[in-house]
């Protein structure tokens, strides 16, 4: 009789001394998880215009600048995702920038979220990546300009479009702007 009340005994010491070890597993997970998100608090909260002291924002913007150069590709995507959702002039600058990256993706995503910022400061340089080598970023790029809008970008697209620069059809798939009425 005396062993089945010792291995209970021994069990219930050997559950709880597991639960003890879950939970500071779980502590130190959570721990984690919020010095990650400390980390990347400045960065949402630049994009949702949170940060009000101009050394904030440019301490994250030169962040943003930094992982659009990154030889990662998310990362440089990600930040030019960022960077498109920023109130900023700058911001618009290093997008311009991102459009002479090696990478077509990159120059690609770069052109849309120019187009999306509606900035015509980026026209003249939109139009020199209309001669793009990849036949993908000169049609974001056209895309793009028609969403700015203005004569100088839209006479570049109707350029373009005469040169045989860009496709006389387009797949279907994400068009920029708001949806079509139907």
């Amino acid at each position: 009789m005396p062993k089945p009340a010792t291995a209970k005994k021994g069990t219930a010491k050997t559950r709880t001394e597991t639960e003890k070890g879950r939970t500071r597993k779980a502590i130190k997970v959570r721990e984690s998880e919020k010095r990650s998100t400390e980390k990347t608090r400045p960065q949402r909260a630049l994009v949702e215009g949170e940060l009000s002291s101009p050394a904030d924002r440019s301490h994250v913007l030169n962040d943003l600048v930094a992982e659009s150069r990154s030889s990662d590709e998310q990362v440089s995507l990600g930040a030019i995702d960022r960077l498109g959702r920023m109130d900023d002039v700058r911001a618009t600058v290093c997008l311009i920038s991102c459009l002479k990256d090696p990478r077509f993706i990159v120059r690609m995503h770069a052109a849309a979220q120019l187009g999306e910022r509606r900035d015509s400061s980026a026209v003249e340089s939109l139009i020199e990546v209309l001669h793009d080598d990849s036949v993908f970023v000169r049609q974001t790029v056209a895309g793009a300009l028609e969403h700015i809008g203005g004569d100088r970008a839209l006479r570049a697209v109707k350029k373009a479009e005469t040169e045989g620069l860009l496709l006389n059809e387009l797949p279907e798939g994400r068009r920029l702007g708001p949806p079509a009425e139907e």
